[in-house]
């Protein structure tokens, strides 16, 4: 939890200072390829003369996302370029690109959102930051994924699972959060969630295991919340195994 924390804290810290509001990216884009379009951003900008020229290029021909004969990864520079041009018509290029079936469909959402923002802020005037993770998020909320560990060998009975959604669902509602997905298993429940980016991870959960274990101490106060990626069963079951192999519950 600690390092989605320290995300959040730093994103709550760059919109205060900057006046800046928030824009997340909706879909959910694995971190490695997210990296890679920052990385190939940094690399063209750095190579300031040829720069100014492949923008050009790439203003004069926009269409070349849609021609089979161009490789992919010029494909990738292409949109990268287009997405830094202030330009609705180029917005649209790109956008129509995104919504084709193609192995780009993922790098083309985040130079979607990233065209999307420069546009906002020109006709807004306001400052904006583009805000992406993993899991991708709606509106002002962030999408988290979210592990529960039950405290009994007998697993839940039908009022726990009940008592588990009723609180967690009130919880994220007094934020203006929501459950998008809940998941039972033998020894752990899983969570699908938005939440705004200035919610209190730690707390919200917190007192979530807290009312829960009201009714029986049913959960474990430990955890996992991350907005990177979902979790495997498989990942989940190793974590489980280490962390409490051999306690008593």
């Amino acid at each position: 939890m600690r390092q989605e924390e320290q995300y959040r804290m730093n994103i709550n810290d760059l919109l205060a200072k900057t006046g800046a509001t928030a824009n997340i990216l909706e879909e959910e884009i694995d971190v490695d390829t997210q990296r890679q379009y920052i990385a190939l951003a940094k690399r063209l900008c750095k190579r300031k003369q040829e720069y100014e020229v492949l923008l050009q290029q790439a203003r004069e021909n926009p269409d070349r996302l849609f021609d089979e004969t161009v490789s992919d990864e010029e494909k990738k520079q292409l949109l990268v370029l287009l997405a830094t041009l202030n330009d609705v018509a180029i917005y649209r290029t790109i956008e129509s690109f995104a919504k084709q079936q193609t192995c780009l469909q993922k790098w083309a959402a985040v130079a979607l959102q990233q065209a999307r923002v420069l546009l906002q802020s020109t006709f807004l005037e306001e400052n904006t930051v583009f805000v992406s993770t993993g899991l991708g998020g709606s509106g002002y909320n962030l999408r988290y994924f979210c592990v529960f560990f039950i405290n009994t060998d007998t697993g839940l009975q039908p009022y726990q699972r009940n008592v588990i959604q009723n609180e967690t669902e009130m919880a994220l509602g007094r934020l203006k959060g929501s459950v998008e997905r809940f998941e039972f298993y033998d020894r752990y429940i899983t969570l699908t969630a938005l939440l705004p980016i200035q919610a209190d991870l730690k707390e919200v959960f917190k007192s979530i295991i807290e009312e829960c274990n009201m009714y029986g101490h049913f959960l474990h106060e430990q955890m996992i919340i991350t907005n990177v990626r979902k979790l495997t069963i498989e990942e989940i079951d190793t974590f489980l195994d280490d962390e409490y192999s051999g306690e008593e519950r």
